[in-house]
């Protein structure tokens, strides 16, 4: 029961002064605190092209923040929210890679909606390390864009067109040596 208090504190002081949740608050800042300007907004993912109609609607924010303290007592959250204002009931997850400053990877989230019906919306919070980076893996076999579940049946590719929110910066697409991914 005491958690409560702690995360909606939080909350609070994420909605009031975003660099200082971000564990920002000063000149002596971590270097791998990530900056309240940085991030993405409003990036629509489309998926796959030979889909006529896309289901629009599916919002996919993660927010990832950390909480000062010495060293042993600092903490790193991150808060997967996904909402859904299509008139469909739709579950589907995706892959996320994290990486810090020096673009080396730290972890893979996977990031589940669980079965969200039409206005609805879900959230999870998980323990991380902080990254300044991340990565959309978009060839996950059994997540988005290759299929999810609209109306409890299952769609291969999938038909949502997600519009995506993060406090983290995207890191490009691996180069490419001969036409090839390394």
């Amino acid at each position: 029961m005491r958690r409560l208090p702690v995360v909606l504190s939080l909350f609070l002081l994420m909605a009031t002064d975003p660099a200082q949740a971000a564990g920002g608050g000063g000149d002596d800042k971590p270097a791998a605190s990530v900056a309240a300007a940085k991030g993405v907004r409003d990036l629509q993912l489309a998926p796959s092209q030979t889909l006529s109609e896309p289901i629009k609607g599916v919002r996919l924010n993660i927010t990832q923040f950390s909480y000062p303290g010495v060293p042993e007592r600092a903490s790193c959250r991150t808060v997967i929210r996904v909402e859904n204002t299509s008139e469909h009931t739709i579950a589907f997850y995706s892959l996320i890679r994290t990486f810090d400053t020096q673009q080396v990877p730290l972890s893979t989230w996977m990031t589940p909606s669980g079965e969200l019906p039409p206005g609805k919306s879900g959230e999870r919070l998980y323990s991380c390390k902080l990254a300044r980076y991340m990565v959309l893996d978009r060839g996950s076999a059994g997540g988005w864009p290759n299929t999810c579940l609209v109306d409890g049946d299952e769609r291969s590719p999938c038909p949502l067109e997600l519009t995506f929110d993060a406090n983290m910066d995207l890191l490009p697409e691996p180069a490419t040596k001969n036409g090839k991914k390394p």
